[in-house]
């Protein structure tokens, strides 16, 4: 008898499609990724013994991102005189830039990676799902008197490192059921520019030690300008102005 047809594999890129449509199939991308060999622009005759990275602002959020690519022609079409293009395996490209906000094929349909998510990804973790508390339900609220100090502590950490928060209170919702207590909700008031970090970010920091817990906390974020005041609850997390925190780091 003779063989079968031998199944292929599917591509980086066709793993990153699916996993645009479908969360489960997001573990095998991010697995393939990080074995997978891409390509990043670098200064032209940078002479610095370190490999520094080019860097770009986001249009909408001002957010500086790190462009990388699955093949080389995406590389080459999004250069510049001032750049070289050079290959180097995913992983080490993430572990050499902690810190900076990645996006991997800008030109295309791409995929955003927040330093909260990468250093998950580096530890061989995957990332939670995210979901939506809508402000316009009728679900009532009230504040919770003494917050979990796991939350606080995991949160107040996260929050100072993102400029766009400026305030969080954790509340619970009301039920109606007997002898049950609702959810947890942490509020955020957060800049436009950051909120899909804070999403993002506070799912990865909170995934775990829910579990660890076992307690279930939501997420709300408001824009500053929301007609949704949370100024009767009390805040486990302000932002205070300091004039000596620098901008984000651009050069990584």
């Amino acid at each position: 008898m003779g063989d079968g047809p031998t199944e292929e594999k599917p591509s980086l890129e066709q793993l990153m499609v699916l996993s645009y449509n479908d969360p489960a199939a997001e573990p095998a991308f991010f697995a393939a990724l990080l074995k997978a060999t891409v390509y990043v622009h670098v200064p032209k005759n940078d002479r610095s013994a370190r490999l520094r990275l080019v860097s770009f602002p986001h249009p909408k959020t001002g957010t500086y991102l790190v462009p990388f690519f699955t093949d080389r022609q995406q590389a080459d079409e999004a250069s510049s005189p001032r750049v070289s293009v050079v290959s180097l395996m995913c992983r080490t490209l993430f572990e050499i830039a902690p810190g900076a906000t990645f996006i991997l094929n800008p030109n295309r349909q791409y995929c955003l990676f927040y330093p909260e998510e990468v250093a998950l990804l580096l530890q061989g973790r995957t990332l939670a799902p995210t979901s939506q508390f809508e402000t316009d339900s009728d679900v009532a609220i009230e504040p919770v008197p003494e917050p979990p100090g796991w939350l606080v502590i995991a949160l107040t950490d996260l929050y100072r490192g993102i400029p766009g928060v400026e305030r969080a209170v954790l509340v619970r919702r009301i039920t109606s059921s007997a002898g049950g207590d609702g959810a947890l909700v942490v509020i955020t008031v957060v800049s436009d520019a950051d909120t899909e970090r804070v999403v993002r970010a506070t799912t990865v920091v909170l995934k775990d030690a829910c579990v660890r817990n076992g307690m279930s906390v939501d997420l709300l974020t408001l824009s500053p300008n929301s007609d949704f005041s949370i100024v009767r609850f009390p805040a486990f997390y302000d932002r205070m102005p300091d004039p000596s925190v620098a901008a984000s780091e651009r050069v990584h």
